[in-house]
Order: structure tokens, then sequence, then C-alpha cells
């Protein structure tokens, strides 16, 4: 695994190659030269398996999408996800699934680009509005846990009048929510609350 992060070469005139040892190569086109000192990307991530590899790329142009990730498989063309404008990474155990999460919405993909979508939002009482962002994501149970914390606003706006922190539990690969913990007024995390009709991932 190791040697498979390393095998990267920097972008030069808009293109990049990850390596996957003896699977061969794969070459990224289409990317902003790295000289510019306003466009950036992490690390390659590697699936569990080493069979695939995600590569965030990052842009702070207003007429760019922020962030796009780029699916990359030996032997396969390099795939463009869609809504991959995102903060966060995470392979399933299993390798066959890549989540990411943006400001406040959880993605999942599939190695073949299929992808479908979630928005987790806190339990609010009266005519409560909030303003979220996502925080974390963890495994528990081969359901995939989601916390995130949220500014609370009266009806009509204005200054926030508390603190949330919500913790949604998703089955996995539906995105089905099983269950929601909310907490008032406090940093502390929200408990990823096990439910009995948890779902696996194949």
């Amino acid at each position: 695994m190791l040697a498979l992060l390393l095998a990267l070469t920097a972008p030069q005139g808009g293109s990049l190659t990850i390596g996957f040892g003896a699977a061969g190569s794969v070459k990224i086109d289409g990317l902003t030269p790295w000289y510019d000192e306003r466009v950036y990307h992490d690390p390659p991530l590697m699936s569990p398996r080493g069979d695939a590899a995600a590569l965030r790329f990052c842009h702070d142009f207003a007429k760019y999408q922020p962030c796009t990730v780029y699916l990359a498989q030996p032997g396969q063309p390099v795939q463009t996800l869609k809504n991959s404008n995102v903060q966060r990474l995470l392979w399933t155990g299993d390798g066959q699934y890549l989540i990411g999460a943006g400001a406040n919405t959880v993605r999942l993909w599939n190695l073949s680009a299929g992808g479908r979508a979630a928005v987790p939002y806190p339990v609010l009482t009266g005519k409560q509005r909030s303003v979220s962002q996502i925080e974390r994501l963890w495994f528990r149970d081969r359901d995939l846990c989601v916390a995130m914390s949220s500014e609370v606003f009266g009806p009509n706006g204005g200054y926030a009048t508390g603190r949330l922190t919500t913790t949604t539990r998703y089955a996995l690969p539906t995105l089905q929510p099983l269950t929601v913990t909310t907490l008032e007024g406090s940093k502390k995390e929200a408990e990823c609350r096990p439910s009995t009709s948890s779902a696996l991932w194949p």
C-alpha cells in the first residue's frame, strides 16, 4: 500500500501519473499545471484492494467547480466523478465504494462512477432553521456514521440562537438513514446509535 501511495508523478503540463505496481500506471490529463499556486491536489487515495485510486484535485478559480474527484483504475479510462466537490474521501472496507463529504452532503460512488447522495439534517423543533457542516466520517459495524455541527436560527433568521451536534447512521450502499442523534447546546459529538435494520454492503 505504501509503495502504491508513493508511485506518483507530480503534475507537469497538466497531467499526473499514478502507479499501480505490476498492474501498470494511469495518466490523468487535463489538469491545470502545478506551477499555479491556486491549484492543489491530495495524495491519491488507494482502495483497500489496491486496484483503484481516487484523486481530489482543487482549483481556486471562480469559473471552476472548487474540487473534482478523478477515479483511476489500471486498464480503464479515467472517470471524472459527478458532483464531486467534496472535502473528505473514504473507501469502504471492501473497496467497492468511494464515499465523499462536502459541506453538508454525503456522496457515494461505485467503481463504475455511478453515485447517490444523502443530506443529513439535525432534529429541530418548531420553525427553527439551521446551517450545518459535516465534521467527520467513519464506519461502525459496516454502516456509515456522519457527524456534523449546526448553528440554529429562529424562523426569521438573524443571530444564531443555539448550537447542535448531530450524528446520522446510514446503511451502505443505499445511504438509507438508520438513526439520527442530536445533542443540544453541546460541542460533544453525538453518538452513532445502532440499528437492528442495518444493511451490509456486499
